[in-house]
């Protein structure tokens, strides 16, 4: 079994690469044939391959991610909330926020944003 290649998670394919992946299948090669050429992951040339022949894309999809609840207006109060009142714990900062804003957001959530802003 060959080594591992060492390769960052999640790293961004080229149209470059793309179009190298779609050649070398359309000109035969095997999906692992196809991966040690272009230096990724079988799996990676498959999941090219299937967009290429379910709907000839080789752009990459946007991804929406997860929607936002809160407006930089509403984590500007959030911030407010917690500068105001140093000793409350996230878990009454959601209470207090869910009532005045009408969103309910997790303790956790509340914690990693404030992490997030350096409190």
């Amino acid at each position: 079994m060959p080594p591992r290649r060492n390769t960052e998670k999640f790293q961004q394919h080229t149209e470059f690469d793309r179009a190298r992946i779609i050649s070398l299948r359309e000109g035969g090669f095997s999906y692992r044939a196809t991966g040690g050429r272009v230096q990724r992951k079988s799996s990676t040339v498959m999941r090219v391959w299937k967009q290429w022949t379910d709907g000839y894309q080789t752009t990459r999809k946007t991804g929406i991610g997860q929607r936002k609840l809160t407006s930089a207006c509403n984590n500007r109060y959030l911030l407010r909330m917690e500068v105001n009142d140093r000793t409350a714990f996230s878990r009454h900062l959601a209470v207090r926020w869910s009532t005045v804003t009408g969103v309910l957001m997790s303790a956790s959530s509340i914690h990693v944003r404030l992490l997030h802003r350096g409190l």
